[in-house]
């Protein structure tokens, strides 16, 4: 299957109102030099915790939402774009028999 989602990108320094209350979401830590995660978060935002690797740098959120019918498949987009941005950490994601197109 291959889908095109729509995302809906927001940048903050913190994680604070409105969006701690955001859920499925693709959410990136990165500062000015590197990407350092790109996690796919389907809980409230307010309980997101930043790996304990990156505690030693300063970064920003990048908050992604997705469009509604592309949520199912947070995961793989979340894949799709680590594999376009090289993080400093990788996730595994399960993706199968999907292709995302951005």
């Amino acid at each position: 299957m291959i889908i095109k989602p729509s995302i809906q990108w927001q940048a903050t320094p913190s994680l604070r109102a409105p969006f701690i209350y955001w859920k499925d979401v693709i959410v990136i830590l990165e500062n000015p030099s590197k990407v350092l995660v790109v996690d796919a978060w389907r809980e409230q935002l307010g309980r997101y915790k930043a790996p304990p690797q990156v505690s030693i740098f300063k970064f920003t959120y990048k908050i992604g939402q997705v469009d509604d019918e592309s949520t199912k498949y947070l995961e793989c987009i979340a894949d799709t774009l680590q594999t376009k941005l090289k993080p400093l950490i990788v996730r595994k994601y399960e993706c199968k028999d999907v292709v995302v197109i951005l």
